[in-house]
Parts: structure tokens; sequence; C-alpha cells
């Protein structure tokens, strides 16, 4: 356990590069089993990422869980599904298994009765009114993860950030770069850079897409004007942060919100329930 980001697993075992990553997703692909037709398969994409982030926070509500619960679990479903081929497993059972880990690791544990029970309610053709399943996936989802459970999140950079710019950022901006980090935990983010990159990046996105000015500039920066961001460029411009990185991580929000758009729910659920139903 660590305190520190720096001295983590989750910066030395867990952080990767995107070609990392793409290695890793392309060599599950080929270890699909035989028995799984091309028809009923699901691939990992920025859809399917969508609904199982709603998923994840559909579960939580009915349980009234922390936010951070939430995002302790998404970071545990990201990395079980770069060991393990999304086609072979139950992505309901899994859900519900990541919470109820991040809920022992957040102490804040759920008894598995009551957590098994609100799962079913959510998913009754999906997931077994057996305990034992829960605790067998607990045991794999723990293995796979090579035991690294504890996960430093955005949120205390954020806070941290927020003393810096307390004279810049309204509570509805605060709220909005919260809101923005919620839903950086659908994309890579979390397993290509630090905890402080996002934090950053959600202020930036909000000072940005807040601003009237920036809007009617047609989206060109150079157009405009505006404290609050120069505040934070000076900031940048002064620390240690890799520029390289924030960008990066703000284009990945960005196209994350542009793919939103044409999300279908309908077409993903249909597509997890014939691959299950198939398997």
């Amino acid at each position: 356990m660590s305190a520190n980001y720096w001295n983590s697993s989750q910066r030395n075992q867990w952080q990767f590069t995107r070609d990392e990553l793409t290695i890793a997703r392309n060599s599950l692909n080929t270890t699909t089993t035989t028995t799984t037709t091309y028809d009923s398969t699901i691939k990992l994409d920025i859809n399917l990422r969508i609904y199982l982030h709603q998923l994840i926070i559909k579960l939580g509500r009915k349980l009234n869980l922390r936010q951070i619960i939430l995002s302790t679990s998404e970071i545990y479903l990201q990395r079980f599904l770069l060991k393990v081929n999304i086609n072979e497993i139950n992505l309901y059972l899994l859900i519900t298994t990541c919470i109820y880990i991040s809920c022992k690791i957040e102490e804040n544990p759920q008894h598995i009765r009551t957590l098994l029970s609100e799962s079913r309610n959510c998913w009754p053709e999906f997931i077994p009114n057996d305990l034992t399943k829960l605790a067998e996936f607990e045991f794999y989802l723990i293995e796979e993860l090579n035991c690294y459970l504890i996960i430093h999140h955005p949120y205390n950079s954020l806070i941290e950030l927020t003393k810096i710019f307390k004279n810049d950022l309204t509570i509805d901006e605060i709220q909005s770069c919260w809101s923005i980090i919620n839903d950086s935990y659908i994309t890579d983010l979390h397993l290509l850079f630090p905890p402080h990159i996002i934090a950053i990046s959600s202020i930036y996105l909000t000072l940005i897409l807040s601003n009237d000015e920036f809007k009617l500039s047609g989206g060109d920066i150079s157009k405009f004007s505006n404290s609050k961001i120069e505040n934070l460029v000076r900031f940048l411009s002064i620390s240690n942060v890799d520029l390289s990185e924030v960008i990066e991580s703000v284009q990945e929000l960005l196209t994350l919100y542009e793919s939103w758009c044409y999300y279908d729910e309908i077409y993903i659920r249909n597509g997890v329930h014939n691959m299950l139903l198939n398997k």
C-alpha cells in the first residue's frame, strides 16, 4: 500500500503506453474461444464502455454508494478487461464483483446478500441467485489484478488545484470539473496518465466549454482572451506538468463527448445479452 501515487502500484504496475494497451487487447482478441460464434461476440469500444459505466452507476445508486467507490470499481473493471477477454465472462457479475470489492477497499463494505439482491433486481436474468458465484468471482478478480487494489483518483488533485485557483473557479465550475472526472473513467486515461493530469484537463475543459466567447469564436482558442484560462496557462508554464499529457487527455475527453452523441444504449444492450445467452 502506498499513500504516494509516485511510489504506488498504480504507477509502477498499472500505467501503460497506448501501444502497450493495444498489444494487450489484441492478444486477448486472438484468444476468443472457438465455441463463441462471431455473431455473438462484442467489442470493447467506446459505446460498450459507456454502457458499462452506466451499469455501474445504476447499481451504485441502488446501494446509495459514494462516487469514489464507483470510480474505484471502474478502474478494477478496466484492469480486469486487460487480462480477460470480454466475451468469456458475465459482464453483469463482473460489475457486481468490482463494486463489491471496491466497497471493501473504500471502507464502506456491503453485505454480500444485499449486494447480490440489488444486482439481481437490476439484471435478474444474468445474476445467479448463488452467493458462491459472487465469492468465487471475487477471488478470480483479485487474482487477475495481482492483489493491487489501492487506487489514487484525480479528485484529491482537483481539491488541491481549486485551492490554487480559488478566485477563478466558481462552485458550478468545480462541479463541472468533478463531473468530467467522473466521465473520464469511461476512457483509458487512468491507465495512461497520473491523476493530476486528468484533474488539470477537467479544469481546462470546464473553463473552455463554459466560456461564451469561446463558443462564438467557433472553437478557436486563439481568437479570445480569458483571465481564468490565462491564469491556468501561466500556472502550467511554471510547473513540472507534462503539457503533452494534458493535451492528449483533453483530446481523449473531447472524443468521448463527441462519441456519446451517437451512443445507442438499446443496440449495445442487445449485443451484450446476445453474447451472454449464446455462451
